[in-house]
């Protein structure tokens, strides 16, 4: 009787195998469930113990795929788990699976699973185990097989973490390359920005210094524009005086109120720029230059005007 051994563990296909074997049964064996389709198709397999975690198709879609055609229905298909449960044991039988068996296999589980389906196996006790001209094999310790593995698994953890601690090593080290590396840059990055503030402060100061040169300029501008209209505020009051009678003195006296109040007002208006203009002298960094000409304009206009009512 041939079976099919479907197992993509090369350790749980040698071990399953063996145990096959030893009961008289021909094994074939397939690393993935589409291997295992591929193989009952063209060859004659009378049974196919099926494991039912593997990557790509699993055991339960595998079985589900030989039971439900009608060529291959006929071969019976034991699932292979080394998880228990009923919930596992309930979807094996809906894929039509005849039953579970638990990895790794104990011989009586794997001799009653033959039974079931009338698989005749090698019994110790018989005449043909007893008889001087066969060798028996003793059966496999599946517990042994596992510990070779688990220490196995264990080495190549202990090398991976080795290789990661390397890793990280090199990792650590480079960057502290890097890290000297770029020292001096930023040393020079640093000696850059300070000559950059340095020569930033200078133009500001400079800067401010022309502002406020600038700014007396304008003040000694508009004092020599006010002394100019009192001149002529004082040279029209002499006119007026000597050429008008008693009532033109009044109404000159009164016109002269009103140029003094206008004055006044001009003169404190002019103030209190200059006094602003000073107060934002320290902040200005650009523009000032163009409203300082603005302030000189309109001291200009202002005596033009006082002048121009005088006249009039």
């Amino acid at each position: 009787m041939k079976v099919l051994l479907v197992d993509d563990s090369k350790a749980a296909r040698f071990a399953m195998g063996k145990l096959l074997k030893d009961q008289g049964l021909e094994v074939e064996m397939a690393a993935s469930g589409e291997e295992a389709l591929d193989k009952i198709a063209t060859e004659e397999i009378d049974i196919v113990f099926m494991d039912q975690s593997m990557p790509g198709m699993g055991g339960i879609a595998a079985t589900t795929a030989i039971t439900s055609n009608d060529k291959t229905a006929h071969i019976p298909v034991v699932l292979c788990t080394g998880n228990e449960g009923s919930k596992l044991e309930q979807m094996a039988e809906e894929a039509g699976a005849i039953g579970v068996l638990t990895k790794p296999p104990q011989e009586d589980k794997l001799k009653a699973v033959l039974a079931t389906i009338d698989v005749e196996t090698i019994d110790e006790d018989s005449e043909e185990a007893v008889a001087e001209e066969v060798v028996v094999t003793p059966a496999i310790d599946m517990s042994a097989i596992m510990a070779e593995v688990d220490t196995l698994l264990v080495s190549i953890r202990e090398q991976v973490s080795g290789v990661e601690q390397s890793i990280e090593t090199k990792v650590e080290a480079l960057s502290k390359a890097s890290e000297k590396q770029i020292q001096p840059l930023q040393d020079s990055l640093k000696k850059m920005d300070e000559r950059l503030a340095t020569q930033v402060k200078e133009q500001i100061a400079q800067d401010a210094g022309n502002h406020r040169i600038q700014l007396e300029a304008l003040r000694q501008q508009v004092e020599t524009a006010l002394d100019d209209i009192k001149e002529q505020e004082t040279k029209l009051r002499d006119d007026v005086v000597s050429q008008a009678s008693s009532k033109l003195d009044s109404l000159i006296g009164e016109r002269l109120d009103e140029l003094k109040d206008s004055v006044s007002k001009s003169q404190e208006e002019m103030e209190e720029r200059v006094e602003a203009m000073q107060a934002q002298v320290a902040g200005m960094q650009t523009g000032l230059l163009i409203k300082a000409a603005v302030i000189a304009v309109v001291a200009a206009g202002a005596a033009f005007a006082a002048a121009f009512f005088l006249l009039k």
